[in-house]
Order: C-alpha cells, then sequence, then structure tokens
C-alpha cells in the first residue's frame, strides 16, 4: 500500500515536473530523452518499458526512492500515453546490443540486459555471471574488472553506462579504505602516532582514530561531543586524503561567525593555503577562481553562489555545525544538497535535536540511500496513535547499527579523562506579582486555545501561532517584563544575576560566557555590567562576521573583558575556553542547544574547573521545559549512544505538540493569578457586574470580538519596533483617535448602549470575559499606539 501510495504521488506531481522535452529519440516510441524540470534543471530520462524499474532517470529521486520510478519518467511516460495510446503498451524496446546498468532497487545491483539476438557468447558470460534476474552475482563483484573485459571480446558494441563504474570505484575504494584504516588502528593500539607530521600538532589517541576514520572512509558524520575537536580531526583527514589521493581544494560551510576561526585553525595547524569568501559578488568570484586549497565560505553564501561552488568542483566538502541542514524543507538544506564532491565530511555535535527527519536530513548529505527512502524510514521508525498523531519512535538500535559505518560520536566520559570537573547549579528565582499579571494573561491564551483544540479535535493555523507567540511570552517575562512590554522592568534574574557576576567576576576572577535566547537580554545584562565597572563584548546575530574574529581576540586576551555576552543565534561554533563559567538567563527547548552553549566552555582545552550557572523562575514554563528535555536525551541517545529499541512521548504524557503544550502549561503549578490593579467602574444605569442577566447572542459576539481583538492587538503591539514606547491610555503621548470610528462603533452595538445618568453621556456596556482586565487592556491599546506613532 506504501509503494502504490509513493507512485501515485510522483504521477500526480508529474503534471507539473516537466515544463518540456528537449529531446526525443530519433524514431519509435522508446528511447533516450531529454527534459527540463519545472525548476529548470535538465535530466536524461531513459524510457524502456512502461512498468517499473524498465526505465531510468538521472534525477537524485530516481536514484534513492527504489520505486524503480520518479516523476519526471512518469511525466513522459503521461505524454507518450496521450500521444500514443495503446501503441505504448504493445510497442516493444528494441535492443541493439548488450547494457550493463544500475538497478536502483532497495539495494543496489549491478544489471545485465541483453540484446535481442544475443550471441552464444554472452548468453555464457550471463549464465556465469549473472542471476535469473540479470543482477551480478555477489561473488563475482570483486572481479568485475575481468568481467567487463570478457564482454567487451564477447560484444564490442556493449554499452556499459557511467553510473555502474561510478558505483564499482567507490565500493572498490571503501574497500581499500577499510583495509588501511585497519592497518593504521594497528599502530594506534600498538602506541605509534601513524600521523606524526601530517599537522603541526600532536593528535590525542582519539583524535587519530577520528581522522583515520573520515580519511579511510570518504563519507562520514563526526558527531563527537562538542569541544573534542572536531575540526582539527576534519584537518587532519584533508591532508591525509592530499598526500594519498590526490585531493587539490577543499570547500568548508561553516557559521558566519566562525569562518575567520577556521582560518585561523588552518594556518595554525597546516602549511596549506586558505581564503575567507566574502565581500562584493565580484569579489567573490574571483576568489572562486583562485588556487587555494582550504575555501571558507558560510551556509547564507551557499544559498547566493551556488553556480560558481559548483563550477569550482571542490574534491572535499566539510559542513561545519551542520545542524543548519537539519530541516529538510529549508532553502539552506536544499541548496548544500546540491553541492556534490566525492569525499564529504560532516560535523556536528547534534545531527539530531527533536525529530528523526533531522537525522534523516543530515545522513542525506553523506549517503542518499543509507536509510533508504524518507517515506519508508519514517513509516518504519514513528509510533502513532489512532488519529495519526506521533508518540514515539521505534526500531532505533535499527538506525544505530546503519549509521555505524558513516558515523563515529564519542562523549566526553569516553575519552577526555582529564577534563576539568563541571558543576552544574540552578538558581531558581521567584517571579514578582508585577511579572505574574501578564505571565497569566499570556497562560489564559494558550489555556483557552487548548481546551478549544480538546473540545473540537482541530486547531486552526491562526490558532497555533498564537499558542506559540503566547509561549514566547511567557519565556520573556520570566527574564524580564520589558522583554515583553518594552516599557516595565521587573527581573529578579537581573538581580541574581548581578550577585552571580560579583561572586564569579570581582571575587574568583574568572571570565564568564553568559547565553540567552533574547537579544534584548543581553543588552539589559550589558547594562548591569556597566553598572558593575565590568567590561565585556556583545555577540548576536546581527554583528558582522568580520567583525566577530575581533570580539572574541579581545575576550580572550584582554585581561579587563570578562564577559562574553551571546545570544544562540551569535554563539555557534565559537571556541571560548578562556572563559571557565556558563551562566544561561533561560532553558532552551531542547538539550543539544543547551549543552552546544556549555561546550563552547567546557571543551578540550580548557584547564579550569567549569561552573555552569540555570537560572529558572519558579512555578513557570522553564521549570516544565527543563523537565521535558530528558526525553529529547533519551532519543539521542538511543540512536547514538547506548542503543536502545524504542522511546515513546508517554514517557512524559506528551502525544503530539499540543499534548505537551497541555502539560507544561495547563498542569503547571503555579501562584494564583494576581488581582487586576486596574478596574472597571459600573456606570450610572448598566446592570451591576455581580447580577447580569445571562448574555444574549449580541453580547456574546461582541464579548468574542473583544477577546479575539485584544489578542490581535497584543500580537501587533508585540512587533512594535524596539525603543518606540506609546504612553498608557490616560497619560498623553498618543495620537487622538478619530470621532467618525466611534460613531460607526455606537451604530453597531447601539442595543449595548445607554446613556449616564449623570452626564448623559452614551455609555457601552459590555459583560467582559474574566481574562479582559483593565491593565491587559491598557497596556495592549498603548502597544498599539506606540506601534503606530512609530
Amino acid at each position: 500500500m506504501l509503494i502504490e501510495q509513493q507512485i501515485a504521488e510522483r504521477q500526480v506531481r508529474a503534471k507539473a515536473a516537466v515544463s518540456s522535452i528537449l529531446k526525443r529519440p530519433a524514431s519509435g516510441i522508446y528511447g533516450d530523452y531529454q527534459v527540463r524540470s519545472a525548476s529548470r534543471k535538465i535530466y536524461r530520462v531513459a524510457m524502456r518499458g512502461p512498468g517499473l524499474f524498465e526505465n531510468y532517470c538521472s534525477c537524485p529521486d530516481f536514484a534513492s526512492n527504489t520505486l524503480g520510478t520518479c516523476k519526471h519518467i512518469e511525466a513522459v511516460l503521461q505524454r507518450l500515453r496521450k500521444r500514443h495510446g495503446r501503441a505504448l503498451e504493445r510497442e516493444q524496446f528494441v535492443r541493439a546490443r548488450a547494457s550493463i546498468s544500475l538497478h536502483y532497487g532497495e539495494e543496489v545491483g549491478i544489471r545485465l540486459r541483453l540484446p535481442v539476438s544475443p550471441s552464444a557468447a554472452l548468453k555464457s558470460l550471463a549464465q556465469r555471471h549473472f542471476d535469473s534476474r540479470g543482477l551480478l552475482r555477489a561473488e563475482t563483484f570483486q572481479q568485475f574488472g575481468e568481467v567487463l573485459e570478457e564482454f567487451r571480446k564477447a560484444d564490442d558494441q556493449a554499452v556499459i553506462y557511467s553510473d555502474v563504474l561510478d558505483y564499482v570505484e567507490r565500493q572498490n575504494e571503501a574497500a581499500r579504505g577499510l583495509e588501511l584504516e585497519q592497518k593504521l588502528l594497528a599502530k594506534v593500539r600498538r602506541g605509534q602516532d601513524p600521523l606524526a607530521g601530517v599537522l603541526k600538532t600532536k593528535l590525542l589517541p582519539y583524535q587519530i582514530c577520528g581522522a583515520l576514520f573520515a580519511a579511510c572512509r570518504g563519507r562520514v558524520i563526526l558527531a563527537d561531543d562538542m569541544g573534542l575537536g572536531k575540526t582539527v580531526q576534519a584537518l587532519a583527514a584533508a591532508e591525509m586524503l592530499r598526500r594519498q589521493n590526490g585531493i587539490q581544494r577543499v570547500l568548508v560551510v561553516a557559521p558566519a561567525s566562525v569562518k575567520y576561526q577556521w582560518k585561523t585553525e588552518i594556518e595554525k595547524f597546516t602549511g596549506l593555503s586558505a581564503q575567507v569568501i566574502d565581500g562584493s559578488w565580484v569579489h567573490r568570484r574571483q576568489l572562486y577562481k583562485a588556487p587555494v586549497f582550504f575555501n571558507l565560505t558560510s551556509y547564507e553564501l551557499v544559498r547566493k553562489d551556488l553556480e560558481p561552488l559548483q563550477a569550482m568542483g571542490a574534491d572535499l566538502i566539510i559542513l561545519d555545525e551542520a545542524q543548519r541542514i537539519r530541516n529538510w524543507a529549508t532553502a539552506t538544506a536544499r541548496t548544500v544538497k546540491q553541492l556534490k564532491s566525492r569525499y564529504a565530511f560532516v560535523l556536528t555535535g547534534t545531527p539530531l535535536e527533536n525529530k528523526l527527519e533531522e537525522l534523516f536530513s543530515v545522513v542525506e548529505f553523506i549517503d542518499g540511500r543509507r536509510l533508504g527512502p524518507a517515506f519508508r524510514f519514517l513509516q518504519e521508525h514513528r509510533i502513532a496513535d489512532e488519529h495519526g498523531r506521533i508518540t514515539g519512535y521505534r526500531g532505533l538500535d535499527r538506525i544505530h547499527h546503519q549509521l555505524q559505518p558513516i558515523l563515529l560520536r564519542r562523549t566526553r566520559q569516553e575519552v577526555l579523562k582529564e577534563l576539568p570537573e563541571r558543576t552544574d547549579q540552578i538558581f531558581r528565582v521567584p517571579m514578582t506579582d508585577e511579572q505574574a499579571g501578564p505571565y497569566w494573561e499570556q497562560h489564559e491564551i494558550v489555556a483557552r486555545i487548548v481546551h478549544k483544540w480538546v473540545k473540537q479535535g482541530w486547531l486552526s493555523e491562526i490558532d497555533l501561532r498564537r499558542i506559540m507567540c503566547a509561549l514566547q511570552n511567557m519565556r520573556m517575562i520570566c527574564n524580564s517584563t520589558f522583554l515583553y512590554d518594552k516599557e516595565t522592568h521587573y527581573s529578579p534574574k537581573l538581580a541574581e544575576f548581578r550577585e552571580i557576576i560579583r561572586e564569579l567576576v570581582i571575587e574568583e576572577d574568572r571570565k564568564v560566557v553568559v547565553f540567552s535566547e533574547y537579544e534584548r537580554m543581553t543588552h539589559l545584562a550589558g547594562e548591569e555590567l556597566r553598572k558593575l565597572g565590568i567590561g565585556f563584548v556583545s555577540l548576536h546575530g546581527g554583528v558582522p562576521a568580520h567583525k566577530r574574529g575581533g570580539l572574541m581576540d579581545k575576550f580572550k586576551n584582554d585581561a579587563k573583558c570578562k564577559v562574553f555576552l551571546s545570544t544562540d543565534a551569535g554563539g555557534v561554533g565559537l571556541n571560548l575556553q578562556s572563559a571557565s563559567a556558563v551562566i544561561n538567563f533561560e532553558p532552551p527547548w531542547n538539550p543539544a542547544r543547551l549543552e552546544q552553549r556549555i561546550g563552547r566552555v567546557h571543551r578540550l582545552g580548557q584547564s579550569r574547573p567549569v561552573q555552569v550557572v540555570h537560572l529558572l523562575t519558579t512555578g513557570s514554563i522553564e521549570e516544565r521545559i527543563w523537565e521535558i528535555m530528558r526525553f529529547k536525551k533519551a532519543v539521542f541517545a538511543g540512536i547514538f549512544d547506548s542503543p536502545t529499541d524504542e522511546v515513546s512521548f508517554a514517557a512524559l504524557g506528551k502525544k503530539s505538540v499540543l499534548q505537551a503544550v497541555k502539560e507544561i502549561v495547563l498542569e503547571q503549578p503555579g501562584p494564583k493569578r494576581p488581582e487586576p490593579k486596574v478596574q472597571f467602574e459600573t456606570p450610572a444605569g448598566a446592570r451591576p457586574a455581580n447580577g447580569h442577566a445571562q448574555p444574549d447572542g449580541l453580547e456574546k459576539a461582541a464579548a468574542g470580538l473583544i477577546e479575539a481583538g485584544l489578542s490581535f492587538i497584543e500580537a501587533l503591539a508585540a512587533k512594535a519596533p524596539q525603543g518606540r514606547v506609546a504612553a498608557p491610555v490616560g497619560q498623553g503621548g498618543g495620537r487622538p483617535v478619530q470621532e467618525g470610528a466611534g460613531h460607526r462603533i455606537s451604530q453597531a452595538l447601539s442595543g449595548l448602549v445607554s446613556r449616564d445618568a449623570r452626564t448623559n453621556q452614551p455609555v457601552l456596556s459590555i459583560p467582559l470575559p474574566e481574562s479582559v482586565t483593565g491593565e491587559r487592556l491598557n497596556r495592549a491599546i498603548s502597544g498599539l499606539l506606540g506601534m503606530l506613532q512609530g
């Protein structure tokens, strides 16, 4: 059923897959076609019949989907059926000569197809070396070169397709590499260094093994823990490939923040040329043509410069911090995977953070067939409930086994016996009343939408976005109310931060790295450091790449620069072991990112004990996030560390994203929501708040409108540019609202309008939901006015 569904999907997509057929066979229906896809790529389509596994396409999907067809083949078939009708089924492809090609089934094989009238010699060779399906016998593979010579003698017109020769060469090279790796590892076990002199530094034994793994296997993932020296292992492997296999050009794709760090380490450890690809398009085009060994670019530039990068023809591609390609749907991942090279190293301490799809996407760059097609991989390893919701993963031990030939992962505990001690401390801070008000308002938004989901079984995209926005607001409020409303500033975390910094920097003379997901929070921390007279640098995603090296140098070499403030976006790939303490203002959603933060300091080369401080707000979403990270660690460990067959989301009560939100937020213990400080007075003539009749249809609609409108206004106000804050309503500073708008609203809601007995002024009387408080109205309207004035 799954196979039929996948073929049907490709048949549907075929209608838009091919924009034109550029070349057709000279005569007949079957033969070689050349098609242009909708994305303007050109593929060769060899049509030999209407069935599966009869035809061939040069697109990546055909080589990996194991279906024996693809959307381009189906597109050509659809056009042929439309033009030739039943003749398509009747006509046979006349094979004039023997051909040897690859069979892209669940296992790759070498297939022989005989001509219509084969000679006796060809028949004899086929019987000796190929099975009844026409596939090369496994025992014959090692002698395939001799088999080819026999076929050429028997039929000098035999066609041997290039992908066969490439496949055989790759398999033979892999066998030679494994043999060499075993010989060199034997030397390591005897205490010898087979890589002596390869770099200007002496590698540790586990690093030698990692470099040998990469160089001898050619296309691998180095997934060592943060701080174990993946960069130096990749450099040693690249130098081995240069000496033994003659590679001439290496392309390193890394986050913009670490391109210059790569150049520094290349110059430090090797004598090879290196250049950072940067600057204008004209300048970059000249750099691509320069005969330089190491070429260092960023993921952002790959998207801009794909064609010249492809033309450069790198022998080896190194992807650093390769979690950038975990999401296969992103333009970055799709573009990077169009880069081709004989050798490839993927460096990442976190090939998987949340979902198996992430792991699949990373592995796909190294070996598109290693885990099979995505549709089969996900079906085999996902556990779903009766509604199709993903509830866990199974078969993780099988994934572990499949990855062993291409993935190497070592943990700090395994290889660094002398790594300095790491101490983690959790500092729990209270939530002030000023934080609790807006925090529980956002909590109510989430609760209301989750209850809606529970009741009706589905949610709109808008509601899902509102949930994520409210969750983000809750997390920001835990740090400081200023991150949420841009006006007030209540933050017990910053008060605790001041005391911790005094102890670590002033009393213990440490250098400290401080992380937050929010750039504005690092600015607030910077203000506290200025008050204390402590020097610091600040890095975030907006700092240009060419300035980042200077910030790192200052932090490392300036004795007065004690603190390195960084966002997650800015701190990717940094080496900050000159510090010996880390402060996390908030827990990230996944444990991998937390370990990335800490690994910037607690890594190879660190000589002091490392202190790690985690700031959590008591009774808040942060404590629940801290708990659910345990499950994500279980999934990661199940594949890479200590294999287990199955991990279920039910271990923490999570049946889906919304179920997780329900448990995190609705079942979260916490303080009672404080009473609003601003309340509405009951207008004269209106019904008392504690005794009005049940609202009729119009009143219900109006109440719902106000609730939805407030949520909308709050979302808009949250987007207001930083630094533009409107004065609260009633305090001046706002622009007047047009009278006509108020008049039209009054008419539309005339049934809810009465007159004040004292002033004879019209009064709009609407029963409000409990979640609508005066404080919330005041802040929402003020924020909206601030945005409009900006």
